[in-house]
């Protein structure tokens, strides 16, 4: 039951929130391409620039992507510890050669091949 509950909301997701690139920025829309609104976990637009990028990748791996992340500085400071970001950001983190940011995560639910070439396109370091 878990497994087909998560199954709907990712069918859910796909059909109603979609992924654009632009000059500069990367933003999560929904399906009509208007606002998602406040970014429920930790505010502020579903827009993050392209410069403000710390890095991205795929997990568990790029031949089966899961989960798309990426880390950036545009949100506030003070919520980059939030969630993930408490681990990612930690000093023993920082030590092994993190760089600090606000941690993201979402579905694979679109091409990764092509997240992936559009992140590059625009200068987005890879994890």
């Amino acid at each position: 039951v878990p497994i087909a509950l998560f199954g709907l909301f990712l069918a859910f997701q796909t059909t109603t929130l979609r992924f654009t690139f632009d000059d500069t920025a990367f933003s999560l829309v929904k399906a009509d391409m208007s606002s998602t609104g406040e970014n429920v976990v930790v505010g502020g637009e579903n827009r993050w620039a392209y410069d403000k990028f710390v890095n991205f990748d795929f997990f568990p791996g790029e031949g089966f992507p899961i989960l798309v992340y990426f880390k950036e500085t545009q949100t506030a400071k003070e919520q980059w510890n939030v969630g993930p970001g408490e681990r990612a950001n930690s000093p023993e983190a920082i030590a092994k050669g993190a760089k600090p940011g606000q941690v993201h995560f979402f579905p694979a639910i679109a091409n990764v091949a092509q997240i992936k070439a559009e992140f590059q396109k625009h200068g987005c370091a890879k994890l």
